[in-house]
C-alpha cells in the first residue's frame, strides 16, 4: 500500500512532531502518552488517528508505536528542524554577504559562530589570532584586510615558529597595505616562510584554512567584520580546499617592489 504524498505527511509531521518524538525510544500506552505530552485525552485521540491514517504510527498489544516510516519521516523532521536552528544562528551573518555568492550548506552545518558586539568589537579577529597560534600551516584568501591586525596575524601565525603561511589578497589590497603600513609589509614580504600572492577575488568574505582540520569564514561588512564561521567536518574542509584552489589558480606572487610573475 502506497503511503500519504509528501506534503501531506510533511504536515503531519509538522503538527504531530512532539507526540512523533515521545515514541521514538519506546511505544507507550495513551494513558502513558496524556502524561507525557501533557495533552487531554480527547485531543489526544485527535492526534493519533491523523498520525495513524497518515502512516508514521501503528497501535498493537496495547500500545502506539511507530512504524518503520514513521521512525524515518521522524529523524528526517529532527534533520530538518536542527538544520533551521543552525540557519536561524547565522542568518544575520549570512545576510551580510552578496547575493551573488554562495555559502555551501556543507560549511554552514555544524558550525561554530562568533560574533562582533557593541562591547567586544575584536572578538571575531581574537578568535582568528587563537587559531593561528597553534597551527603550523594557514592558507588565507581575504578580499579585505582588517587595519591593526595584519602584524598581529602574521606575529601569531609565523613569528618564532616552524610555520608556513600563504595569503592570497586583491591587488588594491596590496598596493594600499604596502603605502600605508610599509615596514610591516617589508617584514612580511621579505620572510621566507610566507607566500604572498595576489588574484581577483569573486567573494566578499574571506577564507581561512588552518592545518587542514579547521576552516574559517569571515564575514564583512561596509562598518567592519559581522562574525566568523568555523567548521572541522570533512566536508565543510572539502568545500574551503575547493573555494581556495580556485582562486589560486588564476594567482600571481607578489613582491615587496610590487612586481610578480605567473605561477606555474
Amino acid at each position: 500500500m502506497s503511503g500519504p504524498a509528501t506534503d501531506e505527511l510533511a504536515s503531519v509531521l509538522l503538527k504531530r512532531y512532539e507526540c512523533l518524538n515521545a515514541l521514538v525510544n519506546q511505544p507507550q500506552a495513551k494513558p502513558e502518552l496524556v502524561d507525557t505530552l501533557n495533552m487531554p485525552r480527547s485531543t489526544l485521540d485527535d492526534v493519533v488517528r491523523e498520525l495513524e491514517q497518515a502512516d508514521p504510527v501503528e497501535y498493537g498489544d496495547g500500545d502506539w508505536y511507530l512504524t518503520q516510516s514513521g521512525r524515518l519521516a521522524c529523524c528526517a523532521h529532527r534533520d530538518y528542524l536542527n538544520r533551521l536552528n543552525s540557519l536561524r544562528d547565522v542568518s544575520s551573518m549570512l545576510d551580510s554577504v552578496g547575493t551573488g555568492e554562495e555559502v555551501s550548506w556543507a560549511f554552514i552545518d555544524g558550525a561554530d559562530t562568533y560574533e562582533n558586539h557593541s562591547n567586544v568589537q575584536n572578538a571575531v579577529m581574537t578568535k582568528l589570532l587563537d587559531f593561528a597560534e597553534v597551527a603550523t600551516e594557514i592558507r588565507v584568501v581575504t578580499p579585505n584586510i582588517v587595519a591593526g591586525y595584519a602584524d598581529k596575524f602574521y606575529q601569531s601565525g609565523i613569528s618564532g615558529q616552524d610555520t608556513t603561511f600563504e595569503m592570497i589578497i586583491p591587488p588594491e589590497i596590496h598596493s594600499w597595505f604596502q603605502s600605508t603600513h610599509p615596514s610591516v609589509a617589508k617584514n612580511i614580504l621579505d620572510d621566507p616562510d610566507m607566500n604572498i600572492l595576489q588574484a581577483s577575488i569573486q567573494f566578499s568574505f574571506g577564507l581561512s584554512i588552518f592545518d587542514h582540520n579547521h576552516a574559517g569564514i569571515t564575514i564583512f561588512t561596509e562598518h567592519g567584520i559581522a562574525g566568523l564561521l568555523v567548521n572541522d567536518t570533512d566536508d565543510a574542509l572539502a568545500w574551503a580546499e575547493e573555494q581556495y584552489k580556485r582562486v589560486k589558480q588564476d594567482a600571481e606572487p607578489l613582491f615587496l617592489r610590487g612586481a610578480s610573475t605567473t605561477t606555474n
